[in-house]
């Protein structure tokens, strides 16, 4: 009969709350006989086999008279009863057995030494071989032992070790404590649920004492394990508990929250630290516990070793098994991924469940469990309720706000084969082990690498009865982090993408961590990994042919013996760190004892290509004249006004927010700084007169992206961001290779500043358009919706917003709608204070409607009043609010020639739209007719109606050999006030004011991809109960990928206003020069080519 027999604990105490344990003989199944006995006072059973060194008794109760210990062992279970014809009695309790010892008293260091002294020559590299059956280590553990044994020959460096999930990071850290013979470790870990799976581990030695592995000898002992699972609060608890043991597990949780005095004696207690999923060990209280290891030898195991905010980890990687690698060993099971297209989220759910159970009805083996994923506790509620709908497989719900007997027995269901599916948040992660979870239903998708690669870990890992998983998300409307976005396409191939990503990720860190590890070992205390210096310098012109990093500290003036000076060099890259802090008495008394410490970050960087140097101070102060000199010699030169506004050359429309002035009043000069709407008139003044520019800063566009930059007359550049020192380098020499650039007129450089005033009343020019603010444009379509009226809550891609009856004077008027409804609101603009400055808002003229974001709403007219649209002027002029910003500019006439004439002969001029009939005297139609016959475009998009990104759209993908890029082309379109051809400028003002709406779609990556995503769901277009396709030409499968493509292309925009009604002969000056501002704005902007289509 088959009998599984409990464990037997040479150690067993429990020390306040957390136990102590040694295992002297594991749980195990035999062969055995099994004799059932009954007694007036007792009844049970006794097994005997060949493999027991006498027979076990087995009592329901305590016997009243134990046998002597040389007859027999004792095991006490209430329960206890033969189930098809096996007996399991491993949750018993032995009450005697050879290999027990008593615990009564204080436990000593016996047994932990004792089993160190067992694993000396007692260790081998036991190489698995499936195809014979020998139990080893897998390659990468082999390898990773080795690497930790080679790299604590040369170092003491913390060290990282990259195994992806499921190739044996645990089996790795006990080939590491018994080869090494590691005296006491702590392994800290982040969950309850990973502490108790590899507390488990430790105490049995998993794999290492496997029946017929060789990697450990017979003799080899098990460790004495401590779980830590709750704080002790003296010293002398925690010294009683640490000592006994060979390894304790924790979590990180737990361990930063003790008191510094416990931290520091846990680091005296334990020689080693290994850290299991290192990326998650940057917490700040994390942290401080993990700095008291300085001393000791450090190991950090992870499948990730990179951080969702783009920290790096700090640790040398030794070893880093690729994940490619162990899909193509067999250690990860081949992904198939099912994709759902559904933009309504509510039909996703659905959706997602009932391909859910279709796979568990498509799996041969019966076995497979399926884990539908919810971001939160309610979202996994409304899911649950989804699947309970269905009625199949017995769905159960898991979250942290169970009780501990709901959660027990909802386990139990899903172990047992009762429930197929589970409904959780994140219950299943790390610490999680369960072959059978092989598909995944992601009904909120994880948004970052890290996660998803442990997650994919718990599907994938190889067993040969249970097949492959089975990936299912919803690949419409998917919002996670760029990296992610091909993982999330129509028809993606996991098994290369995530080889791609994750092997992707590791090389940057391994790249950056390249720079710093050219460092020298820095003598503070601050990780270099850690420093993110702001992007400020001074820059020095040098003529020296080597610089002296060593003579530094002759540029650190005032230093006293107490101050603390630390320092690091990068000879390869010319690059110097000095971490100084200076002590200073406080303001409330003389007491040297009392004193605060100030420190600054300082980093020089030699540039010896363009023979500058660059000075970083975090105080901000000062030319660091001295520090030059004594780097680079006394004949170093400070580049200050006028070159040093250099720094502004290629960034359009520059609008400054910062403006500081030396002002001359007779014999004095004073400084005054002005922020706000004036400053940039104020720089005009200081090109007159007396006033010389001292401080400028402003935002602006430079390479088709928003940029911020800064300078100071005394030579200090800056801009607003922080980098890693990489990156910091990067960017000094950015700037340096402009302000030495003798090509670049400084003066001629600011001559393009925006002049922003406050305005006391509307302006006197023609309003051409109105735009969504832009804060609008930093998320997606689906954060928000608004409700007009009487009317349906309306999503965002189905709105939009224009002017209502625009004219040079009167009121400014605009209204947001859908295709059923509008509200229409009044700019209202009013000095205040003796004129001095001016207030506005935004005033319902019909009933107001009701802005929706996310959770929140409020009226949409109070919403304007704190988030103002953009209302742009047919001089190039835009207000915001109140706030004016005028164009300094005069820009030519708009070259005639280059307006395309069509012939519209058989168009009526006045007819715009196709509407869903396709009239084919509209000019809508004409517009896609005629791009059809030029060919070359994929798709071909009727894109017209409330809230359209132009009225026609084409979409080309052309390959590159830098890759892919999209040509999107933009088709505005405007009827004609007559019927003939002419020369009214009221034929351009909407349309103009269109074309300059288009650059919203360029603002980041996200509206790029925002824009395809916008087509997919305005599809088809809905007119009074009938429905057309908005797809002339392609489908919804071509830009659904075109829609994937575009998070990695690059993205190309063209746009063209379509207006019948001018007379490329007949056109104004002043239609020409509405062209002019709105080609320059386009190409100043976004560098967007802009045409023109009209008539003869």
């Amino acid at each position: 009969m088959k009998v599984r027999l409990a464990a037997v604990y040479s150690v067993s105490k429990k020390i306040e709350k957390s136990w102590v344990r040694q295992l002297a003989w594991p749980e195990q199944e035999i062969d055995a006989d099994v004799v059932r006995f009954v007694t007036d006072r007792a009844e049970g059973f006794e097994v005997t086999s060949h493999v027991l060194p006498m027979p076990v008794r087995i009592f329901k109760n305590a016997p009243p008279q134990m046998p002597a210990s040389t007859e027999a062992a004792v095991l006490k279970l209430p329960n206890a009863a033969i189930v098809n014809d096996a007996l399991d009695v491993s949750a018993g309790t032995w009450l005697q057995h050879p290999l027990l010892h008593p615990n009564d008293g204080p436990l000593g260091e016996a047994n932990a030494k004792d089993a160190i002294d067992s694993w000396r020559d007692g260790f081998a590299y036991v190489k698995e071989d499936r195809s014979v059956g020998v139990i080893g280590f897998r390659p990468p553990q082999t390898g990773a032992v080795h690497a930790v044994h080679a790299h604590w020959t040369v170092s003491d460096e913390v060290a990282s070790i990259v195994l992806p999930t499921g190739t044996g990071k645990t089996e790795t850290m006990l080939g590491v404590l018994t080869s090494a013979c590691c005296e006491r470790v702590i392994v800290v870990v982040p969950t309850d649920a990973l502490r108790t799976q590899i507390a488990h581990k430790f105490l049995t030695l998993g794999l290492l004492k496997a029946p017929g592995c060789k990697i450990l000898a017979e003799s080899a002992r098990y460790p004495v394990v401590g779980v830590l699972e709750h704080k002790f609060e003296t010293v002398e608890a925690l010294t009683a508990f640490f000592e006994p043991c060979n390894v304790v597990v924790t979590t990180s949780q737990i361990v930063g929250q003790f008191p510094t005095r416990l931290q520091e004696r846990i680091s005296e207690l334990c020689t080693h630290l290994f850290i299991d999923e290192a990326h998650h060990a940057e917490a700040p209280t994390w942290k401080r516990f993990k700095a008291h290891f300085g001393k000791r030898r450090i190991l950090q195991f992870t499948a990730t070793p990179f951080r969702d905010d783009d920290q790096l980890i700090d640790g040398k990687i030794i070893y880093r098994y690729p994940l490619r690698q162990a899909q193509n060993d067999g250690y990860f099971q081949p992904i198939t991924f099912r994709s759902v297209f559904e933009f309504n989220d509510d039909k996703a759910d659905v959706a997602i469940a009932r391909a859910t159970i279709q796979e568990l009805e498509n799996d041969q083996t019966g076995l497979h469990v399926a884990m539908a994923r919810a971001q939160d506790i309610p979202r996994a509620k409304q899911v649950f309720e989804i699947y309970e709908g269905l009625g199949r497989y017995n769905p159960i719900l898991l979250h942290s706000q169970l009780k501990v007997g709901e959660r027990r027995d909802a386990l139990a269901r899903l172990m047992s084969g009762q429930s197929r599916i589970v409904v959780c948040v994140d219950m299943l992660g790390e610490g999680f082990d369960m072959p059978e979870l092989k598909i995944a239903a992601f009904h909120d998708v994880r948004k970052s690498l890290p996660v998803t690669l442990q997650l994919a870990g718990r599907f994938t890992r190889s067993r040969s009865d249970l097949g492959s998983p089975t990936f299912i998300a919803n690949v419409a409307n998917v919002d996670v982090r760029d990296e992610l976005q091909k993982l999330y396409s129509q028809d993606p191939d996991w098994n290369e993408l995530l080889q791609e990503l994750s092997d992707g990720q590791i090389d940057k860190q391994m790249e950056a961590r390249s720079f710093l590890e050219g460092f020298e070992p820095f003598e503070g205390e601050i990780p270099l990994q850690e420093i993110r210096p702001a992007t400020s310098m001074v820059v020095y012109r040098t003529r020296c042919s080597v610089w002296k990093p060593e003579n530094y500290r002759k540029g650190l003036t005032g230093l006293s013996p107490t101050d603390k000076v630390r320092d690091t060099l990068n000879a390869k890259e010319n690059t110097l760190v000095v971490v100084l802090g200076t002590s200073n008495f406080v303001p409330w008394t003389d007491i040297e004892a009392v004193k605060d410490w100030e420190w600054e970050l300082l980093v020089a960087i030699w540039d010896k290509e363009r023979d500058l140097l660059y000075i970083h101070g975090s105080s901000k102060s000062g030319e660091y004249r001295t520090m030059a000199k004594a780097l680079c010699g006394d004949d170093v030169e400070l580049i200050q006004d006028p070159e040093l506004y250099r720094c502004f050359h290629g960034v359009k429309r520059l609008l400054l927010t910062n403006l500081g002035m030396n002002e001359q009043f007779g014999r004095q000069i004073r400084y005054i700084a002005r922020m706000g709407a004036d400053v940039a008139a104020r720089l005009s003044e200081a090109s007159k007169k007396t006033a010389r520019r001292a401080v400028i800063s402003g935002v602006g566009y430079e390479n088709g992206a928003i940029a911020t930059v800064g300078a100071a007359k005394r030579g200090r550049v800056w801009s607003f961001q922080r980098l890693r020192l990489d990156s910091f380098a990067r960017w000094c020499k950015h700037v340096g290779s402009k302000v030495i650039d003798e090509n670049i007129d400084p003066e001629a450089v600011l001559k393009g500043t925006l002049v922003p005033k406050l305005a006391k009343e509307r302006p006197t020019a023609m309003p051409i358009a109105v735009d969504w603010p832009d804060s609008i444009y930093q998320e997606s379509e689906s954060v928000y919706s608004i409700t007009l009226g009487d009317a349906k809550k309306t999503e965002f891609w189905n709105l939009g917003i224009d002017l209502v009856s625009p004219a040079d004077t009167g009121d400014i008027l605009f209204r947001v709608f859908s295709d059923s409804a509008e509200a229409v609101l009044r700019l209202e603009i009013a000095p205040i204070d003796g004129d001095s400055i001016s207030t506005y808002r935004f005033v319902p003229v019909t009933p107001d409607g009701t802005f929706t974001k996310r959770l929140k709403t409020f009226p949409l007219s109070q919403f304007f009043d704190e988030n103002p649209p953009v209302i742009t002027f047919a001089d190039g002029s835009y207000l915001e609010g109140n706030l004016l910003v005028m164009l300094p500019d005069i820009y030519a006439p708009y070259d005639r020639d280059r307006i395309e004439v069509w012939d519209w002969s058989d168009v009526n001029l006045k007819k715009e739209a196709q509407g869903v009939t396709c009239e084919p005297d509209s000019i809508q139609f004409k517009v896609i007719q005629e791009l059809k016959g030029v060919g070359g475009y994929d798709v071909i998009y009727d894109d017209d109606g409330s809230g359209e990104s132009a009225d026609v759209v084409g979409i080309k993908v052309t390959e590159e050999q830098a890759g892919a890029t999209i040509a999107v082309d933009f088709y505005h379109c405007k009827y004609s006030q007559e019927s003939t051809a002419g020369a009214r400028v009221g034929d351009l003002y909407e349309v103009c004011g269109q074309a300059q709406k288009s650059i919203s779609w360029l603002l980041n990556q996200l509206r790029n991809t925002e824009l395809f995503i916008h087509l997919l769901r305005r599809d088809p277009k809905l007119r009074e109960g009938q429905e057309l396709s908005r797809y002339r030409k392609g489908d919804r499968d071509i830009l659904q990928t075109i829609r994937n493509r575009s998070r990695m292309a690059s993205l190309k925009l063209r746009v063209f206003i379509v207006q019948p009604g001018l007379s490329r002969a007949k056109a104004t000056p002043e239609q020409l020069s509405l062209l002019s501002v709105t080609e320059n704005f386009l190409l100043e902007t976004y560098s967007v080519p802009f045409g023109v289509i009209a008539s003869a």
